[in-house]
């Protein structure tokens, strides 16, 4: 298992200094450094962060606004790390899903965003029927059945990006794609409680 900080500033004058001092502190073994707004999700360096992790490492940032300024983006890499079972670690914000306490940051996140959810489903919904009775079609036609078949799926069936994404052949961008295209927030699921390693005696 290992330990993989992210660092990111968001012009070439601001410094990496005091992010670097403390995930070195820390003890990451692998830092990635970045330059670039954190509105931006497709982050080069933050992508290569997030394509080594495995099961049981470890993810290190110095603040929440360090990864994403977007709500969205930030409870989509949760959910991902959640389903990876990874842990989260943010040093300023004082979380740490690996305890008690930053496991409840996350139920609470997780609380709101099925809250949103839930106040945009019947809207989701009539705004698809509604186009569906006019005719309209949104996008190419390919396309506008896979936007529909992803909304109805995970909208109304309650299904996980991962199933759907193996039930209509697509990948998991994909689907978050669409997802975003019809302004539906992500379904976090919830935290799973690592299993502890037993030694042999």
């Amino acid at each position: 298992m290992k330990t993989v900080g992210y660092a990111r500033v968001s012009t070439t004058t601001q410094h990496l200094d005091s992010q670097l001092k403390a995930l070195n502190h820390y003890g990451c073994d692998v830092i990635y450094t970045e330059k670039g707004s954190g509105r931006n999700p497709e982050r080069s360096e933050l992508q290569k962060a997030l394509n080594t992790l495995e099961q049981g490492d470890t993810f290190v940032i110095f603040k929440l606004d360090r990864l994403s300024r977007g709500t969205r983006h930030l409870l989509s890499l949760m959910e991902e790390f959640n389903q990876k079972q990874i842990q989260f670690v943010s040093i300023e914000n004082n979380i740490d899903t690996s305890h008690s306490m930053g496991r409840f940051f996350f139920t609470i996140m997780s609380a709101f965003a099925e809250m949103e959810a839930e106040l945009i489903r019947e809207r989701v919904l009539a705004g698809l029927s509604a186009a569906r009775e006019n005719g309209k079609t949104l996008g190419r036609p390919i396309a506008a059945d896979n936007l529909e078949k992803v909304t109805t799926l995970y909208v109304e069936e309650q299904m996980t990006v991962s199933a759907i994404a193996r039930e209509m052949g697509l990948s998991r961008p994909t689907i978050y794609h669409y997802l975003r295209k019809q302004g539906i927030p992500l379904r976090p699921t919830p935290p799973t409680t690592p299993k502890k390693e037993t030694k042999a005696p």
